[in-house]
């Protein structure tokens, strides 16, 4: 008699060759499909940006060939986002075109409200791309088939007036929130809450912030030893920044904020700095070179005594960040140079690189790396007072150290259809998941 095992692997089997049967006679059965849709126009939609809903523009614009691979695509389609002064988004679509079409670019760009719903969003970019592609779309096998439509404006509309601004550009956010997480030995306690106040004209920009947060955690050692760990950390901020033309900018900022972590109990700075970008200011969201230089003033009081002997003091302190960002049909990249020293005493300083570069390197193949690193030597916070091998694993104080470094390295290589257009959404929590 048959064993468990082996009737398994029968029917594995004639399960496998079931679905091979109904693939190759769908094959053979299939009708003679319409080619037109070959030679429409083909795009590589290259964007991470809230509202980038790819399965939807899929749906919604069957006359477009959407490529998995850019190098196989008429048009490169590139959006980036910036946030506006009223906290929505100014987005920016450029169709860079390729193989027959280099050598053609265009850009469009369209506003988005700080409340407008996703859909609206994914809406007003799927109208964005239509108008960027539909001129070269026309000429090909499927002009026939595409139509154009227009939204007139209401009847007996006048001309809109210039708008009236109650708020004279100030927006505000207030913000809250947390989990509890835990089981019968150990539970986690979390919240974070913020209050923004933001004004932004073309001529001036200003933030002001303040938070506060709470991560505490408590572990039941035995029967009768409890573990608990406490971090608590609050801040306030601002910033000014008038603009100078197209390269320039100068401002200000001043910041206070209490760390735990740093044995911190009260430290304030405030400092003027200048900013310099070699690309035109108006070519933020595409590619940037600025080098930053700030100087200041910063007191601190400490909660413990530090090793240096002081419960207190104030430094003069200066910084500069030189930060180089792209975001290009090869790829994009955010890497910044930066460091900081107290000016009355210079062996005490900060220096190191952070930041991520994500390289397309040929047909499928891309490469991402992200990272930072930095050399430690301006740890004068540091408690006098030890710490107990509990309380170190926990981290509840910064140890002292020479370095820092975080990475993160990936290699990817895709191959298969070129072609990119169907969306199924069956199963789609299983091997993967559909999100509305």
């Amino acid at each position: 008699m048959p064993t468990p095992k082996t009737l398994l692997r029968a029917l594995v089997l004639v399960f496998a060759l079931g679905i091979a049967a109904t693939v190759a006679h769908a094959q053979e059965g299939a009708p003679q499909a319409d080619t037109s849709q070959a030679s429409a126009v083909r795009a590589f939609l290259d964007c991470d940006v809230m509202g980038c809903d790819r399965d939807f523009l899929v749906t919604e614009m069957t006359w477009v060939n959407w490529m998995r691979e850019r190098l196989d695509a008429d048009f490169h389609l590139l959006v980036t986002s910036q946030t506006t002064g009223s906290g929505g988004r100014l987005y920016t679509v450029v169709a860079i075109g390729q193989r027959s079409y280099a050598g053609k670019t265009d850009t469009l760009t369209f506003n988005t409200g700080p409340n407008d719903a996703t859909d609206l969003i994914r809406r007003q970019l799927q109208r964005v791309i239509g108008q960027l592609l539909l001129p070269h779309a026309a000429r090909g096998a499927l002009g026939s088939r595409l139509t154009i439509s227009f939204a007139p404006p209401p009847a007996g509309s006048a001309a809109a007036a210039p708008a009236r601004d109650k708020w004279n550009f100030w927006t505000f956010s207030v913000s809250g929130n947390g989990f509890l997480n835990g089981e019968s030995n150990q539970t986690f306690t979390n919240f974070f809450s913020s209050i923004n106040a933001n004004r932004t004209t073309e001529a001036w920009k200003v933030r002001m912030n303040a938070n506060y947060s709470y991560d505490g955690s408590s572990f039941q050692i035995d029967s009768v030893t409890t573990f608990t760990n406490i971090q608590r950390n609050y801040g306030v901020s601002g910033m000014a920044v008038k603009s100078l033309g197209d390269h320039w900018s100068v401002g200000g900022q001043v910041g206070s904020h209490q760390a735990s972590y740093r044995n911190t109990d009260l430290s304030t700075q405030a400092s003027a700095a200048v900013e310099w970008d070699y690309f035109p200011y108006k070519d933020f969201t595409r590619r940037k070179l600025t080098v930053l230089y700030t100087v200041g003033m910063r007191a601190i009081n400490y909660r413990d005594t530090t090793i240096y002997g002081k419960t207190e003091e104030t430094r003069p302190v200066h910084s500069v960040d030189a930060t180089f960002g792209a975001r290009q049909p090869w790829g994009s990249a955010n890497v910044t140079l930066s460091g900081s020293q107290y000016l009355d005493g210079l062996k005490f300083y900060n220096a190191g690189i952070r930041g991520n570069v994500d390289v397309r390197l040929g047909r499928g193949l891309s490469f991402e790396v992200s990272g930072s690193v930095s050399r430690v030597r301006d740890q004068l916070y540091l408690s006098a007072v030890g710490l107990t091998p509990v309380q170190v694993v926990a981290r509840q104080q910064a140890l002292a150290t020479n370095y820092r470094y975080f990475t993160f390295f990936g290699l990817r290589y895709q191959f298969g259809s070129i072609f990119n257009n169907v969306v199924n959404p069956r199963f789609g929590n299983i091997g993967g998941r559909d999100d509305f």
